[in-house]
């Protein structure tokens, strides 16, 4: 334990935790990218990355589980790598709308996406949509559903035709 009365990650875990997200925000909402080349010096890059404690590292923060000896709590098991916007997002309120289950949930989750995505190019995990795309009928009719990230192409159109609920183009899953 520190001298703030905090169970700090060792160093070697914070590089840990931020290798296996690939440095990717753990979030999956956000999967903001935590590092970038500086412009000015070559040896030098910025960092916006942080490895957050799934519960508390001290008696008074979020989630804490007394339970945990300091070694639990500052092991790498407890850690979470997030961009530091959601690194703050899931503290606040006392952490009571981001609780340890989702956090792991998301660090799991994360750590098989990154594995399914090694040494694939970055623009493979984006799709291409082009041309027309034409749906009629009845009832729920949707030329263009897109699910994933997409580039759309210039010139792309997307013509829905029918009798009940109908949409030409529908991007993002449907929140009921």
């Amino acid at each position: 334990m520190s001298k703030n009365n905090r169970d700090e990650f060792h160093p070697k875990i914070v590089e840990a935790l931020g290798k296996r997200a690939s440095y990717i925000c753990s979030n999956p909402d956000c999967r903001a990218l935590t590092i970038a080349p500086s412009d000015v010096d070559l040896e030098k890059f910025i960092y916006i990355g942080e490895a957050a404690h799934i519960t508390a590292a001290a008696p008074e923060g979020p989630r804490h589980d007394e339970s945990l000896s300091s070694e639990q709590r500052c092991s790498i098991e407890n850690g979470i790598f997030l961009c530091k916007g959601c690194a703050r997002m899931i503290d606040v309120n006392q952490g009571i709308d981001f609780p340890e289950e989702t956090l792991r949930s998301w660090k799991s989750q994360h750590e098989k996406w990154v594995r399914s995505n090694l040494n694939k190019s970055p623009n493979a995990l984006v799709s291409t949509v082009d041309g027309v795309h034409q749906a009629e009928g009845k009832g729920d009719v949707i030329a263009l559903d897109i699910q994933t990230p997409t580039l759309m192409r210039p010139g792309t159109k997307s013509i829905a035709k029918g009798e009940g609920n109908i949409t030409a183009t529908r991007i993002g899953s449907r929140r009921n």
